[in-house]
């Protein structure tokens, strides 16, 4: 019996299956393009994640160029305070204080003062 009822449920399937598929066509064609649809949706899914990286991605690219901004920053100062402290030293000696202050143009009280214009610069 399981053999002759399986044999017109083929018969019946194959026929709906027919009339099924040229049913489904003629949904396409006017109907929702489901697999169109969850395309998009991934797409559009995919795209926010995308998004949602972007903004951490740039943050980290700005503190990776602050880093090597104040790396170099960092590496001038160093250089300053080296070269203030080398001339620190120098003017603990009272002589350089001296010549110093008359390379500014200053004099000891008492002393006569001449200004020579015209020279060329050394």
């Amino acid at each position: 019996m399981s053999t002759t009822a399986a044999r017109p449920r083929k018969a019946a399937d194959r026929g709906r299956k027919s009339t099924a598929r040229s049913g489904q066509a003629r949904r396409r064609s006017g109907g929702i393009r489901w697999d169109r649809v969850s395309r998009l949706a991934l797409l559009a899914v995919l795209a926010m994640i995308l998004l949602s990286y972007l903004g951490p991605a740039t943050r980290y690219v700005r503190s990776w160029q602050l880093k090597r901004e104040t790396r170099t920053e960092i590496h001038q100062l160093r250089e300053d305070n080296a070269r203030l402290r080398q001339e620190s030293k120098r003017l603990q000696n009272p002589q350089q204080v001296e010549i110093e202050a008359r390379r500014l143009g200053m004099a000891r009280p008492g002393e006569r003062t001449f200004v020579i214009k015209g020279l060329p610069p050394n």
